[in-house]
């Protein structure tokens, strides 16, 4: 099971990175059911990481204009397991989508400070 909170009205759940040669670290992700990739991270922060590049993509935004985003790599730890995910270089705050929450069930209770879980499927029945 995954905890997260509610901070300044957004749904947030922290994950681990374990890059080489540095101790695990986290990252509040703010959740976003209408991204369906795994992680957006802003350029500045993916540079600072040291992300290694995978590819490239254009995305559509929000806004419904497209753009060219650098694709990255990481290891993360999510829900006790490690896994390579990819990472979308965009945007100005850390983005987790549907594709890394795939399998799980989402339960949000919508009040400053409330609680966020995701739990696995397979374990709910």
């Amino acid at each position: 099971m995954i905890y997260g909170r509610i901070t300044e009205g957004k749904a947030t759940i922290p994950v681990i990175f374990r890059l080489p040669s540095q101790p695990d670290f986290s990252v509040n992700f703010v959740i976003d059911t209408g991204f369906n990739g795994y992680l957006t991270l802003p350029p500045q922060a993916v540079n600072a990481m040291n992300l290694p590049i995978y590819s490239s993509t254009l995305i559509s935004l929000a806004d419904g204009s497209q753009a060219l985003s650098a694709i990255h790599s990481a290891k993360i730890v999510w829900d006790d397991v490690e896994k390579e995910v990819l990472i979308l270089a965009s945007g100005n705050k850390p983005l987790l989508g549907v594709a890394l929450m795939e399998g799980y069930h989402l339960e949000i209770y919508f009040e400053e400070n409330g609680l966020v879980s995701l739990e696995k499927i397979s374990s709910l029945t």
